[in-house]
């Protein structure tokens, strides 16, 4: 294995940014181009055959548009009547107009029922630090861009703010289950987090769109859309750039992203259709070393103390600081093949770059005067591929299909001395390998196969059988393994078939009810690896089976959706990071027990009024202890008021996350007596509002304008939530206070 041969420096360079990033630009233009004049020149050739249907609606976001008059298009969240487990719908209305501009994904689906998100930062200004679906932590469940999983490779983890602004963002949809067989991904079992892409519109427009708010955020969106071009068969362009620029919420902690998107349609005579997409960031900000705080630490140093200025002090800036690169591209084939089969394909890519300066320390193997620190590096790209294909007959619809995907991973973690330059942390004449807790290559290896089938049983009802064949490796290969610090070149198998039935009866063509069993499974985290002789490690996968029932509601004036379920839970792990010495923490549960109720509903009042509410009650507890789940809310709920009249739109909301609790990282999962500390915090509401006025312009270059404003914390409350426990000490995750975010848009 091949070792870097010297540390990072701490000075930044942004030549090899600059570099990158017209590079990466350069060769996506030039697919782009190439795509477009291969297509365009095989349309005449292509057989007419059945038509394509939009498997969605086109998620094209409008500046102005007509007024929103009915509980369907002001629901913030909702279900559709066909659905065969619990699901809440975010449409591009919301992201656009009630979320601050500054907004990821985590801060977006906080909306829905039984999620929770907590950030530190401020929205989108940094990473969600717990973000829980029904209990499920961050790793547990998926999270999807055009359905395409994606996720870290060591435990399936995900970084919020590190892919999609929320400007390149067209809608979300929060499904609470694993889904059906060909629901694919690492972690199905615990829910999916599905991202759609915007499209781009059918006429030409530029849209420039600036903000600015809080903690001296400025926000620049430039989107480029071609609209519908005849000479390319209907082809379109969707193109935007985004430059974000903050001090964040916590001191001396600033943060600045870049980001770019690209995505290309093509039609191909009048049954096939071609995407080419590309979106790409790239990240720099200041990393608190102290993320979580005590309550003193707290009294002492400010509720948004993040880092200072003093270089003799381990909390200064300089020693604390991450550069993030990513990207994710596919190109995508959908084709009616017959009038009975149609394919959807994507091919595609990903990486992820991460170069954190962190865990400062005073005393270095040169001098005990000089400052110390970690220079780690995570890097790891992933080639993947997602097939499906579908029969349509007189009885219903087959659906088969799979999904690949393999992954190489670089990962060290190294002793710096910034006293010497930051050169490595090692002691005169010593091998250059002490200086590393870890350096490691793991690589990654998925493949899952699916078959299902929706038979229409009668008018009403459907019923869908469905099996799913997984199989997961995992290779490690090592010279100082990170915990044992020996070498280590090992691998492990893991496979399962799993079966699904789900059921929907449509009682009237605006009420459904559905009721689904399905199993779940997923593969171990890459730190069981990380123990001596990990081929006698008897770490078993976790997995789960699920029940649920439910009901969907949906007329114009109100709809509704409501669902109860139990999940049996099989090898809980207890996976966390200790508060002091940064570690990873890990204990093993034999089972757990988590169930609950979530409904949601939305009510046309009149006049442009609407109201909404949603919530969910979350019983999670360990089964042979019968103590409640670490960071699991025992509750969540969301209610307010949205307007929409005469180009002026509104929103007035709160939301409410339950307590929770956290134990000291010795804890016993199935043994109550091993308890030596647990924190907890009580439930909190937090409100948001926004404001805006948008209106259509005639006779001039200048087809519209948009004027927002957004508030978060509302009423400017003082929160805080337990993450960690380390004795009789509970660390707290600090919320920021009352924030602001003031846009103006044009469409030209």
């Amino acid at each position: 294995m091949t070792l870097p041969s010297k540390a990072r420096h701490a000075s930044f360079d942004v030549r090899p940014l600059a570099s990158s990033i017209r590079r990466f630009y350069r060769i996506a233009f030039l697919c782009t181009a190439a795509l477009t004049v291969s297509v365009n020149a095989a349309a005449t050739d292509v057989p007419a055959v059945t038509p394509v249907k939009p498997a969605t609606q086109q998620l094209q976001e409008v500046e102005v548009r007509a007024d929103a008059n009915s509980a369907i298009t002001q629901a913030p969240v909702q279900a559709e009547l066909n659905i065969t487990q619990p699901q809440s719908v975010i449409g591009l209305d919301y992201i656009s107009n009630h979320v601050a501009p500054t907004a990821d994904y985590s801060a977006i689906a906080n909306i829905a029922p039984a999620v929770s998100t907590i950030g530190v930062s401020g929205p989108g200004l940094g990473e969600s630090k717990q973000m829980t679906l029904r209990g499920f932590n961050d790793n547990q469940y998926n999270v999807t861009y055009d359905g395409i999983p994606f996720g870290d490779t060591n435990d399936f983890s995900h970084h919020t703010s590190s892919y999609f602004p929320a400007k390149m963002i067209g809608e979300i949809t929060v499904d609470r289950g694993p889904g059906g067989a060909s629901q694919i991904g690492e972690a199905t079992f615990g829910g999916t987090v599905a991202l759609r892409s915007k499209d781009a519109l059918d006429t030409f427009s530029f849209i420039p769109t600036v903000s600015v708010g809080s903690y001296g955020t400025t926000l620049t969106h430039l989107e480029l859309d071609s609209g519908r071009i005849d000479s390319l068969n209907g082809g379109k362009l969707i193109a935007s750039a985004q430059y974000n620029d903050t001090d964040t919420a916590r001191t001396n902690s600033p943060m600045s992203r870049k980001t770019g998107y690209i995505k290309y349609v093509q039609p191909v005579g009048s049954s096939t259709e071609l995407t080419f997409l590309s979106n790409y960031n790239y990240i720099r900000f200041n990393n608190p070393d102290k993320t979580t705080l005590t309550q003193q630490q707290i009294d002492t140093l400010g509720r948004n103390f993040g880092l200072n200025t003093d270089r003799t002090s381990t909390d200064c800036y300089c020693y604390n600081y991450q550069t993030k690169e990513t990207d994710l591209e596919y190109f995508g084939v959908r084709s009616a093949l017959s009038e009975t089969w149609q394919l959807d394909n994507k091919t595609y890519t990903y990486a992820y770059d991460n170069d954190s300066h962190e865990s400062p320390y005073i005393g270095t193997k040169a001098s005990k005067k000089n400052m110390g620190g970690y220079d780690k590096v995570n890097s790891y790209r992933a080639w993947g591929d997602v097939l499906a294909l579908s029969h349509v007959d007189d009885n219903g619809q087959f659906n088969t299909g799979g999904w690949y995907e393999f992954t190489h991973n670089d990962r060290y973690s190294v002793a710096l001395d910034y006293g010497l330059g930051g050169i490595h942390d090692v002691k005169p004449g010593s091998s250059d390998l002490t200086a590393y807790k870890y350096t490691m290559v793991d690589r990654m290896r998925t493949t899952q196969l699916y078959a299902e089938y929706a038979w229409h049983a009668t008018d009403g009802l459907t019923i869908t059988p469905g099996v799913k064949y997984l199989s997961f490796t995992r290779y490690i290969n090592t010279p100082r393994n990170q915990t044992t610090k020996t070498p280590l070149n090992y691998s492990k198998t893991w496979d399962k078939t799993l079966g699904y039935l789900s059921a929907n009866y449509m009682l009237s063509s605006e009420w459904s009810v559905y009721g689904q069993l399905a199993q779940g499974f997923l593969a171990p985290n890459l730190n069981q690896f990380y123990v001596p002789h990990p081929e006698n490690n008897r770490t078993s996968p976790q997995q789960t089976m699920n029940y649920q029932f439910g009901t969907v509601y949906k007329t114009d004036r109100f709809n509704a959706d409501a669902d109860v379920f139990m999940i049996d839970y099989k090898n809980f792990p207890l996976v966390g990071t200790d508060p002091v010495t940064h570690e990873d923490t890990f204990a093993l549960a034999k089972g757990a027990r988590l169930k609950g109720i979530e409904a949601e509903a939305t009510y046309y009042l009149g006049d442009g009024f609407s109201a909404y509410a949603n919530g969910s009650v979350i019983d999670a507890k360990f089964k042979r202890s019968r103590l409640d789940l670490p960071n699991v809310p025992s509750s969540t709920a969301a209610l307010g008021v949205m307007f929409d009249h005469d180009g002026y739109f509104a929103s007035l909301g709160e939301k409410y996350i339950g307590g929770q609790k956290v134990y000291d990282g010795s804890l016993n999962p199935d043994n109550a007596a091993s308890v030596t500390g647990v924190g907890q915090t009580g439930g909190f509401w937090r409100a948001a509002m926004s404001l805006g006025y948008g209106q259509n312009l005639s006779g001039s270059f200048i087809k519209s304008y948009k004027l927002r404003l957004q508030v978060d914390n509302l009423f400017d409350a003082k929160q805080q939530v337990a993450d960690s426990q380390k004795g009789k000490d509970t660390y707290f995750l600090v919320l920021p206070g009352r924030s602001w975010f003031a846009s103006v848009s044009l469409a030209l």
